[in-house]
């Protein structure tokens, strides 16, 4: 099992790529403006701070992989 960070995860392709990952049994952080494991507002220096400082806590032992798709449509 390997752990993935993903921004933009609530809705659509990282929506898509989070129940791809999960489904193939990795840990899966989500980090979006709502109906995430971490709720940040990316566009702001607190809520990019606030994500990172989250995403180290529920990644303690590292990430395998960090994919960055808020704001990509």
């Amino acid at each position: 099992m390997k752990t993935f960070a993903l921004t933009g995860a609530a809705s659509g392709i990282g929506a898509a790529l989070s129940a791809q990952l999960d489904a193939e049994d990795h840990k899966v952080i989500s980090v979006d403006i709502k109906d995430a494991d971490i709720i940040a507002d990316l566009s702001t220096k607190s809520g990019r701070e606030d994500a990172v400082a989250s995403i180290a806590e529920l990644a303690a032992d590292g990430l395998d992989g960090f994919v960055p798709l808020a704001g990509l449509a």
